[in-house]
């Protein structure tokens, strides 16, 4: 096995901290997130932006102003790990939100190789998101 290999300066490699989308309607995207996938937000002095927790250190910054449409393109998509997936497929079935399987199956959850379920949608502004949770994965040691 090779051995880890640090940056030139001696430092820890790189960590994820947030990352960014712009909203055309900020409050319509941040309730979105929210109550889909019960996002805790996070507090910020500036008003025009929402931030919400994603778990270890990581965030969501969403920005206001979108004025164009996001291109639309499955594979270039965030993943959010839910706790029960079948809880926000009805989210989205009772908000009349379409998901699908990576192929573009219209309501129809499939299983990773390593045993994980997914789903993706789309967020108020067409970002795709793989939602996926673990149920029935065996539990690492």
């Amino acid at each position: 096995m090779a051995a880890a290999t640090q940056p030139a300066s001696g430092s820890p490699p790189a960590q994820g901290e947030h990352v960014a989308i712009q909203a055309s309607d900020l409050d319509r995207s941040a309730t979105f997130y929210r109550e889909a996938f019960g996002l805790r937000q996070i507090r910020t002095p500036l008003a025009n932006r929402r931030w919400f927790d994603l778990g270890h250190d990581f965030a969501l910054h969403i920005l206001d102003g979108r004025t164009a449409p996001k291109p639309s393109n499955i594979n270039e998509h965030l993943a959010i790990h839910v706790d029960d997936l079948a809880t926000v497929t009805r989210w989205l079935d009772a908000q009349r939100r379409p998901w699908t399987d990576l192929a573009g199956k219209a309501r129809t959850m499939q299983t990773r190789f390593d045993g994980v379920r997914q789903i993706y949608t789309q967020d108020p502004d067409g970002y795709w998101l793989e939602v996926s949770d673990s149920r029935g994965v065996a539990t690492k040691p």
